[in-house]
Formats: C-alpha cells, structure tokens, sequence
C-alpha cells in the first residue's frame, strides 16, 4: 500500500503529459459546460487559494473553470418557487458536470478532482470561516470566463450573470492556459 502511495504522490507519466488545448476544450463542452477556461495553479490571482487547492489534490497543476447558463427569464421572474428551481436544477447540474469531466480525465490518466460542490458550503468544520473549498469566482475570472461585477457576481461576456460556477483540479499540463483579455475578447 505505500508503494502505491507514492507511485500516486509522484503522479505516473501520463498525468505529466502535456494535454492538447481544443481535446480539453471539448471533452468539457461535452461534459455539458457552456463555456470553460484553463488557468495553471501557479498564477498569481490564485495566491491566496493555492495551500487549499494543494490540499486538496497535491500534484495538482492546472484548474478547469466552467460555467453553465442559466435561463435568464426563470431568474428574471419575482414568482421566487421559479427562480429557486432554476437555480437548484443549475446547481445541480454543475455538480454533474464536474462529476462527468473528472471521470473523463481519469479515464485518460490523468488525475483530477471537483474543486467543490456549486451549491451551499458544507465544510461545516470551519463554522465561522470559509465553509467552501474552492472559490470558483476568482478561478473564473482569472480563467477568463468573465470580471467580477459590483454586485459580487461573475459577469460573463456572453451570458452576463445568469451562470453557475464550477471548478475541476487535475494533475496535467496544459499546452495552452486561457489568457483574460483573449477569452473576453473571443465573444
């Protein structure tokens, strides 16, 4: 059992390799991500997350941010029962997606984890404190997926803030990270 340990901790060849961009892409716009971005742990925006993201998933060396579009006239409505089913089916379904891109990525040998549940922080252990993970805003925006609104929200370049956040860990090289002016400007 400990050779198998540090045979994990030091990750196995495929996990090194370097991942092909647009392959990436896809296999979360088929995992049922509306949009996705690739940041490598290391960028500075990401600084006062790194000890938790390594905590996390040790060998981690790139995070996937995705968001799914909500529909924005259920969100719109002041009928609140729409609104919450709305955002609960959302939320939901960007647990599943990570679910569907981390099985996909392991199924490729490579190592990943979902940084966190989209919905309401469990991490009750740290009652006054940060109850969440992964913070899947600043992942985001530094993902290009999007600037930090006023109001505390993600403003996407195409969806606005009708969108949840998700957020994948893996243990791989990227051969091409999203940059912030280019992904604003590719809508």
């Amino acid at each position: 059992m400990k050779r198998f340990q540090d045979q994990q901790r030091v990750g196995d060849s495929s996990a090194s390799l370097a991942l092909e961009s647009e392959w990436r892409r896809r296999l979360c716009l088929d995992a049922g991500a509306d949009d996705v971005g690739f940041v490598e742990v290391g960028r500075p925006e990401l600084a006062d997350q790194h000890a938790e993201i390594v905590s996390l998933l040790p060998t981690t060396k790139a995070l996937i941010s995705f968001v799914l579009k909500m529909n924005r006239e259920n969100i719109r409505t002041p009928a609140r029962s729409i609104a919450n089913v709305e955002f609960h089916h959302t939320t939901h379904e960007i647990d599943e997606v990570a679910r569907r891109i981390v099985a996909a990525l392991e199924a490729a040998g490579v190592r990943a984890l979902n940084g966190g549940a989209a919905g309401f922080p469990m991490e009750a252990d740290r009652w006054g404190a940060k109850m969440w993970t992964i913070s899947h805003k600043p992942v985001a925006v530094a993902a290009g997926l999007g600037h930090m609104g006023i109001h505390r929200n993600v403003i996407h370049p195409k969806f606005g803030n009708f969108v949840l956040l998700g957020t994948v860990l893996m243990d791989g090289n990227i051969t091409e990270y999203s940059l912030v002016a280019c992904a604003q400007s590719a809508f």
